[in-house]
């Protein structure tokens, strides 16, 4: 099996056992005759907790450690925001959010699949729970990524339809950066939003 990111892959291999294991003993469970209802979710917990470690690892070991391409359409949004705005807004505030190991890795996917569905069990796989996903997933929409998302058959999908950037974003961004800032008053912050849509 190929793989792209190495210690992810020999963190597969080195879990594999133990969730093999785990997958045998919740078999087993479901099949004894005289198996409890605590014996059968004891079983599960114990599956459930081995096979999302491994199946996470294995999952990252074919995705490279850094997405070029996250890392380029990030610096893009950068140099458009001090394009549009670095006269009139302290260059601390005119930095890209959302740029977390998780968004990368979820973007990495969506890229991977790109104009093509991805379940988003997939890439709950990443990120643990369905919370967590769908919120990181928002998140790389609200930096311009064009994500669709879709419902079929009970599940929801996400697709990253191309790589362009929809830069009207940008002022919004801006904005969540000033809005997060501990150091300004709220007079500043409605002063330096104000100035956006100048």
């Amino acid at each position: 099996m190929p793989a792209e990111n190495e210690d992810q892959f020999e963190a597969w291999k080195s879990l594999k056992p133990t969730s093999a294991y785990a997958v045998r003993e919740l078999g087993a469970a479901f099949e004894g005759e005289d198996s409890s209802p605590d014996d059968l979710i004891d079983a599960y917990l114990f599956a459930k907790r081995h096979l999302a470690q491994s199946i996470k690892a294995l999952l990252l070991s074919q995705l490279p450690s850094v997405c070029q391409e996250f890392v380029e359409l990030r610096a893009c949004i950068e140099a458009e925001m001090k394009n549009r705005y670095a006269d009139v807004i302290p260059e601390r505030f005119l930095r890209v959010p959302y740029g977390s190991q998780v968004h990368e890795l979820l973007f990495m996917i969506l890229l991977r699949n790109l104009g093509k569905r991805v379940d988003s069990d997939r890439l709950r796989i990443v990120t643990g729970d369905k919370t967590h996903s769908e919120r990181r997933a928002r998140e790389l929409r609200e930096l311009g990524f064009n994500i669709a998302t879709s419902e079929a058959d009970g599940s929801q999908y996400y697709t990253l339809a191309d790589l362009e950037i929809d830069y009207t974003k940008v002022p919004e961004l801006i904005a969540k950066v000033i809005k997060k800032s501990e150091s300004l008053t709220e007079a500043e912050k409605h002063n330096l939003t104000g100035r956006l849509a100048e």
